[in-house]
């Protein structure tokens, strides 16, 4: 029916069918053409549906007013041939706006993929923003137009130990570290800049952190403004340096100490070529900085080191070793010089040889007062060699006149001693007691002579039959003092003379029977102890020690602790069991309590 026509076409306008479509991502130019073109189809289009309906009204009405039959019916199909005609037309009109929107569909579809790889890209470089700025720094913050931390990102809590929500509200100089120094023109300078509203770069502040630490901090910051251009406030990074700055301050005291050091350092390339030294080397040497950069160690060299020298430096550093050794260098001046040096190759962090490293050591005053030391010490040698001759001539020479005054003496005394009173009598003999003591210290004498220089060749001697032969020799000692002497089993070999060592343990044991409390008896334990290296061989006693004072003089000789009324003896012995002990490559000493006992020592190497 003509109704249902006109109703259809009413639907399709409803949905869009020749409405205007929205179009994005055009130029001015073009959206208002297109505006144009619209309102265009739109009065042509509200033209025809009105044409539609008049021709349906006049139709039903015609039909109304007809009476059934063929003029009805023509009427009829006059409107709908005219609807038809209208529709066709309207048609024709959208058609052509459907393929001019096509026309346009293509370049949309361009317009959205350019804006969907833009988007990606903007995605892309906000990443890349982010993980730089990120990369760059520990934290972000932002202040407010009085400078008061109004925003930390959740970072600053993680490197700093810190809630966040502490610091809210307070200001830079609220905030810092109250132990450690402040530097108030670095201060002013910055408050300056915040006040001047001026962006700044690397303010570095104390600021402690969550475990009470104080950290060195580094801050940037940049103004913001509102789209008024008011000030709000700040934004910007802060990084933790605390690490960076420690790590400076040890490559700096390593680079003083360098610098500092007494001694020489000089590194070269493996080629030899000088690139550093310290001004130890400078001052030693004599030459100048510029004298000896890119230059050959050689420069120092006298031909006074021996060409093996060089050989196993080199040998030692090309199988890339350490080498330690002396070398006779010459100084700008001409003069020589001795130096101990260490040098070793350096490696990089791969592990491959890049330089030489040396350390080298002036020794030229320790070489001279070394060379002065031993001339000294072979004149000595000479001078006790010497003295020890005179003294073993002297003591030789003198027995045989003592020998006559004792015989002498004893004749005079045998012929007129029936003519001789009471003071006669002791003048007499005190001569003799006096000539037989002198006898008997030039025995000793002799006998400290020739330790050392009379000997027999060190050979492995059992202590054990050394005790033993010093006890043999004591028997009427030991047997008249009533001693109890105790000697352990097992007793060490050691390499030695063994008379020197029986003389050292017959004067031992001699000594602690001999100096006894009058009423004590004599208690003598022989002992031996294994440490480190060496034996130490012991005689303890019972006897009347041997006061704090006297323990370091007790081993000179001729040195008597006691009266001769006391004790007889001539204060050689000990003086003779040190030379033994000395002779053996040992040492000797003493422990004492007075009133309780004392414990001589004697340390030897062990075999």
């Amino acid at each position: 029916m003509p109704w249902q026509v006109g109703y259809y076409a009413f639907r399709w306008q409803v949905r869009g069918g020749c409405g205007a479509r929205r179009r994005e991502g055009r130029n001015p130019s073009d959206v208002h053409r297109d505006q144009v073109h619209r309102a265009s189809v739109m009065s042509e289009r509200r033209r025809i549906l009105i044409l539609i309906a008049v021709v349906q009204t006049v139709g039903l009405a015609a039909l109304l007013m007809l009476p059934p039959g063929p003029p009805a019916w023509a009427v009829a199909g006059l409107g709908v041939a005219l609807t038809l005609v209208l529709v066709a037309r309207c048609g024709r009109a959208e058609g052509a706006a459907l393929q001019a929107l096509r026309a346009e569909i293509g370049p949309l579809r361009k317009e959205r993929d350019r804006l969907s790889l833009l988007s990606e890209v903007v995605k892309e470089s906000s990443e890349r923003y982010r993980e730089y700025s990120e990369a760059a720094a520990d934290w972000f913050w932002e202040s407010d137009a009085e400078q008061r931390f109004t925003f930390f990102s959740s970072s600053f809590e993680t490197v700093m130990n810190i809630m966040s929500d502490d610091l809210l509200g307070k200001r830079s100089w609220d905030i810092v570290s109250e132990r450690m120094e402040i530097d108030s023109d670095q201060w002013q300078a910055h408050i300056a800049d915040l006040t001047a509203q001026r962006p700044f770069r690397d303010f570095k502040y104390w600021l402690e952190d969550g475990n009470g630490r104080a950290r060195w901090i580094k801050v940037n910051g940049l103004p913001r403004f509102d789209d008024d251009g008011v000030f709000i406030g700040y934004r910007g990074t802060g990084s933790d340096i605390t690490a960076a700055v420690e790590n400076a301050h040890r490559m700096h005291m390593l680079n003083r100490a360098v610098e500092q050091s007494p001694v020489s350092i000089v590194i070269t390339d493996l080629n030899a070529e000088i690139q550093y030294v310290n001004s130890s080397f400078l001052r030693i040497t004599g030459y100048s900085m510029d004298e000896v950069i890119g230059r050959n160690p050689r420069i120092l060299r006298s031909d006074t080191t021996p060409p093996e020298t060089f050989q196993n430096m080199w040998a030692a550093l090309s199988a890339g070793e350490k080498w330690e050794g002396e070398l006779i260098n010459r100084r700008k001046s001409g003069e020589l010089y001795w130096e101990q040096a260490t040098i070793q190759p350096i490696q990089n962090i791969e592990g491959v040889i890049t330089n030489y490293l040396a350390v080298k050591s002036d020794i030229t005053e320790q070489k001279k007062a070394a060379a002065k030391l031993a001339e000294l010490v072979e004149e000595l040698r000479r001078s006790n060699e010497e003295l020890e001759q005179f003294a073993y001539v002297a003591s030789h020479d003198l027995r045989q006149p003592l020998r006559m005054i004792s015989a002498y003496l004893a004749l005079l005394e045998k012929k007129l001693s029936a003519s001789f009173d009471q003071d006669a009598r002791d003048f007499f003999g005190f001569a003799i007691d006096g000539a037989r003591r002198l006898d008997r210290m030039i025995v000793d004498l002799l006998e400290y002579s020739r330790i050392g220089r009379i000997t027999a060749p060190m050979e492995p001697v059992s202590l054990g039959e050394v005790v033993s032969n010093a006890l043999r020799y004591l028997e009427v000692a030991v047997a008249e003092s009533g001693s109890e002497v105790v000697v352990p089993d097992g007793l060490p070999t050691i390499s030695g003379d063994g008379g020197e060592l029986v003389r050292l343990f017959q004067n031992l044991i001699a000594n602690a029977i001999k100096y006894m409390p009058e009423g004590r008896q004599p208690r003598i334990e022989v002992l031996c102890r294994a440490q480190g290296a060496e034996w130490v061989v012991g005689v303890k006693d019972n006897g009347i020690g041997i006061p704090p004072d006297d323990l370091k003089r007790v081993f000179g000789i001729f040195q008597r602790l006691v009266a001769r009324e006391q004790f007889e003896g001539t204060g050689i012995g000990l003086a003779v069991c040190r030379k033994i002990a000395e002779h053996h490559g040992g040492r000797i000493w003493v422990e004492s309590e007075m009133g309780v006992g004392s414990t001589f020592l004697v340390a030897f190497p062990k075999a």
